[in-house]
C-alpha cells in the first residue's frame, strides 16, 4: 500500500510539472497510468457514442471478445446446445454471431438499407472490425451515426440470442431491424437527427 501511496505521488507530481501545458488534468492522468499499453483499435467507437448505456456495455464485451458465448462456456465444462439459437446452421461463437451468421446478416442488411448504404460487410471478424472502426473515426455526423448503430445492433442480436435461449421466446429481423432504427431515431442529437430524418424502410 506505501508503494502503491508512493507510486501515486510520483504521478501526480509529474503532471503538476507538466500542467503549463494547460492539458486537461485527467488526460495527463489518463496516459499517465496507461503507460506503454497498446492502444485497441476499437477505441474509437467508445468515445461519444450516443446509444443507450447497456448497449455500449454490450458492444464493448463483445469487441474485447467477453461475452459468455456458447464456445466459451462449453471451454469451461459447461453442457450446453453449441448451435447458433438465430440460423442452427453453424456453432456459435463470437464472429459467428456477430459475423457470419444468416439472421445477423440480414439484420445488417435491413439497417443499411435504412441509411441508405450499399455495402459489403467482411465475413470474419478481422474484415467486419477493420469496416465499422474504419467508418467510426472521426467527429462527423456519419461517424457518430455508425458508432451508435453499431452499438444498437450489437445489443440487438445479443438480447435475442438470449431470448430465444432462456425465453423461448424470438423476433423477426425485420421487428429487430425497426425497434433499433427507432432507438437511434430516439436518441439523435441535433446534427445526426439532419441525416436520420431522411432515412426510412421502403
Amino acid at each position: 500500500m506505501v508503494r502503491q501511496i508512493l507510486s501515486a505521488r510520483t504521478v501526480l507530481q509529474q503532471i503538476q510539472h507538466r500542467q503549463q501545458a494547460k492539458e486537461s488534468m485527467i488526460r495527463q492522468f489518463y496516459y499517465q497510468l496507461l503507460g506503454n499499453s497498446p492502444r485497441v483499435a476499437w477505441k474509437s467507437m467508445m468515445f461519444k457514442n450516443k446509444a443507450r448505456p447497456k448497449a455500449i456495455f454490450t458492444m464493448w464485451l463483445q469487441l474485447q471478445g467477453k461475452l459468455l458465448t456458447v464456445d466459451r462456456l462449453i471451454k469451461w465444462g459447461v453442457n450446453v446446445d453449441p448451435s447458433c439459437s438465430l440460423c442452427q446452421l453453424n456453432d456459435e461463437t463470437r464472429d459467428h454471431l456477430f459475423v457470419s451468421c444468416s439472421f445477423t446478416k440480414t439484420v445488417w442488411q435491413k439497417i443499411l438499407q435504412w441509411m441508405r448504404r450499399q455495402e459489403v460487410i467482411g465475413d470474419n471478424w478481422g474484415q467486419h472490425q477493420e469496416w465499422i472502426t474504419q467508418r467510426a473515426k472521426g467527429r462527423s455526423y456519419g461517424a457518430q451515426l455508425y458508432r451508435m448503430v453499431y452499438a444498437e445492433v450489437t445489443h440487438g442480436v445479443w438480447i435475442e440470442r438470449n431470448m430465444r435461449i432462456f425465453q423461448q421466446r424470438s423476433r423477426s429481423d425485420d421487428s429487430i431491424t425497426r425497434e433499433i432504427a427507432y432507438i437511434c431515431n430516439v436518441r439523435t442529437t441535433k446534427g445526426i437527427s439532419s441525416l436520420v430524418q431522411y432515412f426510412m424502410f421502403h
